[in-house]
């Protein structure tokens, strides 16, 4: 497999979405919201997007309290984390102040529970920094009980599972043999459009071009792997 991080249509929604909520609408910057099924390729391309344009990413997980999210926060800002919570939050709204830029907030989903949320609504008011949520299947619906956060987001990304003509699209960005168009369908039957799959299978395709010295890989070639019809 090629060395580069294929841009996909879920990725180019990513990226313009982001530049829409860096665009002030009467002077306040809003915040953007990218969901959709497990799969898709949100964590790499908030990952990605991070390591890219140097911004903090912050990945919550199912024990995250108040004090460690916003820990982590100043700690992605480059700063050694206070103790107390509200010395935390002022240590993030003073980072963020100095050198504001795009914040990236994984795994929302966890933040969903008391509330812990508000505290990303809270540094979007102060700072005036975008905040980047990204969340599974059913975000945007479970966001939408907070009425005056999700009234703040000026772009919605959903991340949606690959047809056949985005499989051909990534294969040809990182796969070093070329595949034919039932090969394609293949692929796309037996991952089920979930970026994960559709790469291991395009990783097999190669193993099995080398293996074989084939030009080109065929759906009967792949099927040597299972998978059927």
């Amino acid at each position: 497999m090629k060395e580069v991080f294929a841009t996909t249509k879920n990725v180019q929604r990513f990226v313009a979405g982001i530049e829409t909520v860096r665009t002030p609408i009467r002077g306040r910057i809003g915040m953007m919201l990218a969901y959709g099924p497990p799969g898709t390729g949100k964590t790499e391309t908030g990952m990605w997007y991070a390591a890219r344009n140097d911004v903090p990413y912050i990945r919550a997980k199912d024990i995250t309290s108040r004090r460690s999210l916003l820990s982590n926060i100043v700690a992605e800002l480059g700063e050694a984390p206070s103790f107390r919570s509200d010395a935390l939050f002022d240590q993030a709204v003073e980072q963020l102040l100095e050198r504001p830029r795009p914040m990236l907030i994984d795994e929302v989903d966890y933040l969903l529970r008391g509330g812990m949320v508000e505290i990303m609504r809270d540094l979007n008011d102060i700072t005036n920094i975008p905040v980047v949520l990204m969340g599974m299947e059913h975000a945007d619906k479970k966001l939408k009980r907070y009425r005056h956060l999700y009234d703040r987001i000026s772009a919605v990304v959903r991340f949606e599972l690959f047809d056949q003509g985005e499989i051909a699209n990534l294969a040809a960005q990182i796969c070093e043999t070329t595949l034919s168009k039932d090969a394609i369908a293949f692929i796309h039957k037996q991952s089920k459009g979930k970026l994960r799959l559709t790469t291991t299978w395009l990783a097999r395709a190669e193993k099995m071009a080398r293996l074989n010295s084939l030009e080109t890989v065929e759906a009967t070639h792949l099927r040597q792997y299972g998978g059927g019809k």
